[in-house]
């Protein structure tokens, strides 16, 4: 098949946005591309000057990942982990959540898609990525990929730069929730030491900062963010907020068939979104749960983000 628009699922983390990805994987027109990228750091995969060939591609994208995320998994896998290889060389994006999510066999299919890749032509970053995305459409057998990462909203200005005919959805939730739920997960802790010093080596994985400092950084991510989607055109724009997910599920799962797929809504698409809906269970919010000294600490910190987002009030 043809080289599709592409699609784009923004995501801070922490917004349903996994949730989300698995609802739309279980679509049968829909193959979503699942976390390929860092939250931190300097992306090779936007880098339209690197020309690669697919050996050197495959070499980017099954990389090791982070050290201390290795380290971390292998005391305390988390929910999101859905394949953890004995080997730590073994341990990339791309097997640990990329390839589980479109296989029940990821060793397999990690083997095979090594020679497919391997066989690409050369061409630049940007676009070995989106010809890995085509291929694993078709590989799979479905009409259209979706790409989400759960932290690709730092990556915003240059997602659009590079592909600015591509559709957008901007899914998030409500500022304060965000940096209280990154607090437990530990890799968003990991990540804001990260941003501190890239160089860091040892990672104490039991330190836990000051939740404003968490709101800063995301506060952070949504601002600049915001500056790239106001320049992008507003019809390949769609936002789609956590409390709207949770509340009216069906509706607002449905409303992403015609922008997808550009096609009406069909009795497949309502039973499907239906059958996705039985599934949500509400969680509860947190904010009001902390000690006042440090809702205001948080408030604070994200105050910009939640005006920008229509959470202040």
């Amino acid at each position: 098949m043809p080289t599709q628009t592409p699609i784009f699922i923004i995501s801070s983390g922490r917004t349903g946005s996994t949730l989300l990805a698995h609802m739309l994987n279980r679509h049968p027109d829909m193959l979503i591309v699942s976390d390929l990228f860092e939250p931190v750091g300097d992306e090779p995969y936007f880098h339209p000057e690197w020309y690669v060939s697919g050996p050197e591609f495959w070499n980017v994208i099954s990389s090791p990942s982070f050290p201390q995320r290795i380290k971390s998994w292998r005391k305390k896998p988390n929910a999101e982990l859905l394949f953890l290889p004995d080997d730590d060389n073994l341990v990339s994006l791309l097997l640990s959540y990329t390839i589980p999510f479109v296989s029940d066999d990821p060793i397999a299919f990690f083997e095979e898609l090594k020679g497919e890749v391997s066989a690409f032509p050369n061409d630049n970053m940007p676009g070995q990525m989106i010809r890995l995305f085509d291929h694993l459409r078709d590989k799979v057998g479905k009409p259209l990929w979706v790409e989400r990462t759960g932290g690709s909203l730092p990556h915003t200005e240059k997602i659009l730069r590079l592909w600015p005919d591509a559709k957008i959805v901007h899914n998030f939730r409500d500022p304060q929730e965000i940096a209280i739920s990154m607090m437990k997960g530990s890799f968003f802790r990991l990540y804001l030491e990260l941003e501190k010093d890239p160089l860091m080596g040892e990672w104490d994985e039991s330190y836990f900062p000051p939740v404003e400092e968490m709101g800063a950084m995301l506060n952070r991510w949504f601002v600049e963010a915001e500056k790239a989607f106001s320049a992008f055109p507003a019809e390949r724009m769609r936002t789609l907020r956590y409390e709207d997910l949770m509340q009216d599920t069906e509706a607002t799962l449905l409303e992403l068939i015609p922008y997808f797929l550009e096609r009406e809504v069909t009795d497949v698409d309502r039973d499907w979104a239906k059958a996705e809906a039985s599934i949500i269970r509400p969680s509860s919010l947190k904010f009001s749960t902390l000690p006042p000294d440090t809702q205001a600490r948080l408030a604070d910190a994200v105050k910009e983000s939640r005006a920008l987002l229509n959470y202040s009030g």
